[in-house]
C-alpha cells in the first residue's frame, strides 16, 4: 500500500488526530489494564499467570516499538499507510477474543505489537510543526485525550465483567479500527517537518540534560504502571467489592492522570526544573505503596489518586522533552514507547521474584517494586550532576 505525495507535509487536523487518539486508546486501555481483569475474572488466572502474560506483551512492545520507524522507511510506507495496515491487522486481532483463553492471549500479544507500531507514528503526527508553547498545548490535548478513554475503557466493562463476559470488551477494537480507517482521510502523507528556521529556538539549555534523565525515568515509572495492571485484581478482591466496582474504581489513577496533565498543558512552572520529575517520582512510588497496603476502600482511592498524579508528572514532562528536543520524528515516539516497553518488562519481572521470595506478601511487592525501580533510576543521577557542572561552568553575566 503505497501513497502519492498530494499533500505531504500538512498538518494533520487536531480534531481527526485526536479521534483516533480517543477510539484507539480504548484499546490500549483494555489491553493493559483490562485483560487482567478478564483473565482472572473469566478464565482464572493466578497473579504469577497475569504477570507472565504482562512480560510476553511487554517483550514484544519493546521489539516493535524499536523496529516501527526503521521498518517503516525499509518498506518503503508513508506514515499514513503504515497506520491503515496497523487498523486492518488490529481489527482481525480482535476476533481472536471469541475462541477462549487461547484466543485472548494471542490476541493480547498482537496487539500488544500494534499499540508499539502505533503510537510513534501518531505522536509524531501530534507534535509535527510545533515548538515551545505549541507543542506543550498539543501534547496536553493528545495526552488528556488518550488518558480519558483508557479510563472510559475501564468503566465500559464494567458490566461484561459483571456478567463473566469480559473477554468480550476486546470486540471494541472491531468499530475502533473502522473508524479510524475513515478518519485517515484527513491525515497527510507524513507529518508536517519543523521549520528549519525555528527548530530548537524554544529549547533551554537544560533540555537535553533533562531528556537524557527521563530516558532512566520513564522505563523506572513503568515498573510501578505495568505491575499495578495485573495484580490490581487481586488488591481490589481482598477489599470484598462486587464484581461490578473493581474495574470503575481501577480506573481512577487513569483519571488522577489525565487531570494532571490537563494543568501541565496550561501552566508553564514546571517545565526546565528537575524538581518536577522528582516530585513525580515521590507521588508515583508513594501512592503505589498506598495501594498495594491499602486494607480500606478510601486508603485504595488515597493511594490510587496519588499514583496517577505522579505518573500524568513524569509522563508529560518526559514526552515534552522527547519530542521537543527530538524534532517529533517517527523515531523519537519509537524510542520513548520502547523506553515505556522496558519498563513494562521489568515490572513483571520484579513482581515474579518479589512473589517467590516474599511469598506473595503485599509489603514484599512493595518493596521488590522500589528496588527495581531504583536500580533504574540511579543513572538518571548522572545528566543532573553533569547539568550542574555545566551550569557552574557557564559565564555569568552582570
Amino acid at each position: 500500500m503505497h501513497d502519492h505525495d498530494r499533500h505531504p507535509e500538512q498538518q494533520a487536523p487536531r480534531w481527526a488526530v485526536l479521534s483516533v487518539t480517543w477510539v484507539n486508546s480504548l484499546g490500549s486501555g483494555i489491553l493493559w489494564s483490562g485483560v487482567p481483569f478478564v483473565t482472572e475474572r473469566q478464565y482464572g488466572f493466578t497473579q504469577g499467570e497475569n504477570l507472565a502474560l504482562a512480560l510476553v506483551e511487554s517483550v514484544i512492545y519493546v521489539a516493535v516499538a524499536l523496529t516501527a520507524g526503521p521498518l517503516l522507511r525499509r518498506l518503503r510506507l508513508s506514515p499514513r499507510s503504515w497506520l491503515a495496515w496497523t487498523f486492518v491487522v488490529q481489527a482481525a486481532a480482535s476476533l481472536l477474543a471469541l475462541t477462549g483463553s487461547r484466543g485472548v492471549i494471542v490476541s493480547a500479544c498482537v496487539l500488544s505489537a500494534i499499540g508499539a507500531a502505533l503510537w510513534p507514528v501518531m505522536e509524531s503526527y501530534v507534535s509535527s510543526g510545533q515548538h515551545g508553547g505549541n507543542m506543550r498545548r498539543s501534547l496536553a490535548y493528545f495526552n488528556v485525550t488518550w488518558m480519558s478513554a483508557t479510563g472510559a475503557s475501564l468503566l465500559l466493562m464494567a458490566p461484561l465483567v459483571a456478567s463473566g463476559n469480559a473477554s468480550l470488551s476486546l470486540l471494541v477494537l472491531l468499530p475502533v479500527s473502522a473508524a479510524s480507517l475513515v478518519l485517515l482521510r484527513w491525515f497527510p502523507d507524513r507529518p508536517a517537518p519543523h521549520p528549519p528556521e525555528h527548530a530548537h529556538t524554544h529549547l533551554a539549555p537544560q533540555y537535553p540534560y533533562l531528556l537524557r534523565a527521563t530516558r532512566f525515568i520513564v522505563p523506572s515509572s513503568y515498573v510501578f504502571i505495568s505491575l499495578l495492571g495485573p495484580v490490581l485484581p487481586f488488591l481490589l478482591l481482598d477489599l470484598g467489592l462486587d464484581d461490578g466496582w473493581k474495574t470503575p474504581l481501577a480506573s481512577l489513577w487513569m483519571f488522577a492522570r489525565m487531570l494532571t496533565v490537563v494543568l501541565m498543558g496550561f501552566l508553564s512552572f514546571w517545565h526546565g526544573k528537575w524538581a518536577t520529575l522528582a516530585f513525580g517520582l515521590a507521588l508515583l512510588a508513594g501512592g503505589f505503596a498506598t495501594v498495594a497496603l491499602a486494607g480500606t476502600v478510601p486508603a485504595m482511592i488515597a493511594g490510587l489518586v496519588a499514583f496517577g498524579a505522579g505518573h500524568g508528572v513524569l509522563y508529560y514532562a518526559s514526552l515534552y522533552y522527547a519530542m521537543a528536543v527530538g524534532g517529533a520524528e517517527v523515531d523519537a515516539g519509537g524510542h520513548f514507547e520502547a523506553l515505556i516497553g522496558v519498563g513494562y518488562v521489568v515490572g513483571p519481572v520484579a513482581g515474579m521474584v518479589a512473589g517467590a521470595v516474599a511469598g506473595g506478601s503485599h509489603a514484599g511487592l512493595v518493596g521488590g517494586t522500589w528496588a527495581a525501580a531504583t536500580i533504574g533510576l540511579l543513572p538518571a543521577l548522572l545528566p543532573y550532576l553533569a547539568w550542574r557542572k555545566a551550569a557552574a561552568a557557564a559565564p555569568r553575566h552582570p
